[in-house]
């Protein structure tokens, strides 16, 4: 009784998801970038160009009023991404449509007014803010750039409401500061508020708490939480920490060497992952490992591939333990697996993913 009315919450909850609408598009996203490869031998001959694959033929959607959680090892393209749908770096091709607009196709003034909308919160609180700069000019300076419409006096209360909202009071007193006198906490608030203060309705939190002591990290994200209560505010959150991911979204994207390997509810990407990647993150979670019925997780063995050489079929193949346990089959090596639904709207890609291997013959 009660595993069937677990299942139809989750059914609900899935036709809400599928329900709202969509803040990002993205459709078929590359970002390469061109490294320039010295020559051993010739010292004062030009070196070969080598590209670097940050993004590599990422589909997805973030809907409206949700928390997507972006997760990987470093390096595996989550912060390019968010940055290219940011329009901060450049894609080298492929789609990412804002609310339908296709970002591609508006003209520097389109792009600017769509600016206060998209917004950033940095990872490191302690270089994104000129030391130079007080409080209150921090708070300013987006003001100043993007609504030039309000008055002084409709800046200054606006400034003060964003500086209490964070938790930066009395904001009279704090306005005056500068950043040397601000914790790191107290930093990361003045940063959220930066971001906040446009009053956008996408926004981007590159490792947000990553820079600060445990003891902080709840307060910072509990003020992000509760700035999003009441609005259709959407995040891209991203983390390396899955746990935190579990804690906080309601869907996460789990990447591996700028692919996206799996997506879905977060219960379903912890609880049901499938991908051999995923279930390699989701075994050292400490509370799942308590919960399992085996006793080891699976241990990612070897390092990353290079992104300038991201090996043939699965890219994940020459680390992967299920690829181990199937006698390495040629299918991983030779052919690249799509994304495919494995339930509700829960995809992974790879060739042995869901109740049935999608991958045929082994040797196929």
């Amino acid at each position: 009784m009660n595993l069937e009315k677990k299942t139809m919450e989750e059914k609900v909850q899935e036709q809400r998801n599928a329900d709202r609408g969509k803040t990002i598009e993205v459709n078929d996203l590359y970002v390469t970038y061109n490294v320039r490869k010295k020559r051993k031998k010739a010292k004062n001959q030009a070196g070969d160009d080598e590209c670097v694959h940050a993004v590599n033929g990422v589909t997805m959607d973030i809907r409206t009023g949700e928390i997507l959680a972006v997760v990987g090892e470093s390096g595996c393209g989550k912060t390019t991404l968010g940055k290219a749908i940011l329009n901060i770096i450049r894609s080298s091709s492929g789609t990412i449509k804002y609310h339908g607009q296709d970002l591609s196709k508006l003209s520097g003034s389109q792009l600017q007014s769509l600016r206060q909308k998209m917004q950033l919160i940095f990872q490191d609180p302690y270089e994104s803010l000129d030391p130079r700069q007080s409080v209150y000019k921090a708070l300013e300076e987006p003001l100043d750039i993007h609504r030039k419409d309000m008055s002084p006096e409709q800046k200054k209360e606006r400034i003060y409401k964003y500086l209490e909202a964070v938790g930066l009071h009395p904001a009279e007193t704090m306005a005056q500061r500068y950043p040397h006198h601000l914790s790191g906490g107290q930093r990361q608030r003045l940063s959220i508020a930066a971001t906040m203060i446009l009053e956008p309705d996408f926004v981007v939190a590159d490792e947000p708490v990553s820079m600060l002591d445990v003891s902080i990290r709840a307060e910072i994200l509990k003020l992000m939480l509760d700035l999003q209560k009441g609005t259709d505010l959407t995040y891209m959150f991203i983390t390396h920490d899955l746990s935190l991911a579990w804690l906080i979204a309601d869907r996460i994207a789990v990447f591996y060497l700028g692919k996206l390997v799996e997506i879905g509810q977060a219960d379903d990407v912890v609880h049901r992952c499938m991908h051999p990647y995923s279930q390699a993150l989701v075994s050292v979670i400490p509370k799942i490992r308590e919960e399992a019925d085996e006793d080891k997780g699976h241990v990612l063995r070897g390092e990353t591939p290079s992104p300038m050489s991201i090996p043939s079929g699965c890219c994940f193949h020459t680390r992967c333990w299920l690829y181990q346990e199937k006698g390495c089959p040629e299918v991983c090596r030779q052919k690249e697996p799509a994304l495919v639904t494995v339930g509700g709207d829960h995809q992974a890609a790879c060739h042995f993913a869901g109740p049935e291997e999608k991958g045929g013959d082994l040797h196929g």
